[in-house]
This record gives structure tokens, sequence and C-alpha cells, in this order.
């Protein structure tokens, strides 16, 4: 079990670096200055145009003021959203890229009066995605698009939980039990 929990934190820990190094608009709020940015050297800006940085660059640039992050945060009222179409939808319905790791920071940002309600709504979301992935675990092949509806995390659910069938299947039909 120590080996499946590793595996499971390290390909967690992979997504969220995944996300961290996409690129990202920036909007720079200061006038002309150049900034040394940790690996890219100088980089020039200019008050209201955009530049692609990393995107935890970004966030450390936004965190000091010098920018304003071109996407639009995760929101409560997102969450809540999310929430709710995911209950009333049948079939898994297409959350915002990276999702979750996403969540996680509006949990860490939020007041704390807030963040039960939104651990709440996002426990809720888990739990009925989980739901629908076990049901597409069973199926011979799963319906055509639906995989592009899952979140990274989830993709990786999926992956594990039916090579995890397939070859428990597998062993209980075989004579020596591989």
């Amino acid at each position: 079990m120590e080996l499946l929990e590793w595996v499971i934190g390290s390909e967690l820990k992979r997504i969220r670096l995944e996300y961290e190094f996409e690129e990202t608009l920036a909007i720079p709020q200061v006038d002309s200055r150049s900034l040394k940015l940790p690996g890219l050297g100088e980089y020039p800006i200019e008050k209201g145009r955009a530049i692609r940085v990393l995107r935890g660059i970004a966030s450390q640039l936004a965190d000091s003021g010098l920018v304003r992050l071109g996407e639009e945060p995760l929101t409560l009222k997102d969450v809540t959203a999310m929430r709710w179409l995911e209950a009333s939808e049948e079939g898994l319905i297409k959350l915002p890229d990276y999702f979750y790791v996403r969540a996680a920071k509006l949990v860490q940002t939020h007041k704390e009066n807030r963040k039960p309600e939104i651990r709440n709504d996002l426990q809720e979301i888990i739990d009925i995605r989980v739901r629908k992935i076990f049901k597409l675990v069973f199926l011979k092949e799963p319906p055509t698009g639906i995989l592009e509806k899952l979140q990274p995390e989830e993709k990786f659910l999926y992956s594990l939980l039916r090579e995890a069938l397939t070859g428990w299947c597998r062993g209980l039909m075989s004579a020596d039990g591989e």
C-alpha cells in the first residue's frame, strides 16, 4: 500500500508542477522596467502590454503587485456552480482546466470562515465524479469524447483503476494466477 500511496502522491505532484510550469499571460501594472526572471534573464516589461511567462513566476509577480494575471482565478461561485452542474448531469461535465489544482489554491487563499464551504463543495464534486469514473472503468470502451472531460488527476485515476481491474481479471482466469 505504501508503494501505491507513493505512486499516487508522485503523480499528483507532477500534475501540480505541470500546472506551475505552463505558460500564462501576465499584464504588467508598472511602467517600463526590466525584470530579472530566474532562468529567463532580463525581461523587459511595459505597463498594460501582456507577456507570457510560466504560471508559477506569474503568480509570484502578481503577489508582488508587478503584474495582473491574464486568467481569471477560480471563485467560490465557480466551485458552487460546478457542484450543481455535476450533480444535475448524468455524465461528466467539462470542468475548467486544472480545476483541482486551482480549487486547492482557492481553499488556501480564502478566509477561514469560507474554507469549510469550499471544501464541502469540492468534496461533493470529487465524490460525484469518482462514482462516474468507476462506472466508466467497467465499460469495454468509454463513450467518445468522455475522457477529454476528465481532469489530469482523474485520467490518472481512471487508468490506474482500469489497469488494476484488467490485471485482476486476467489473474483470476489464469491457471497460475499470473
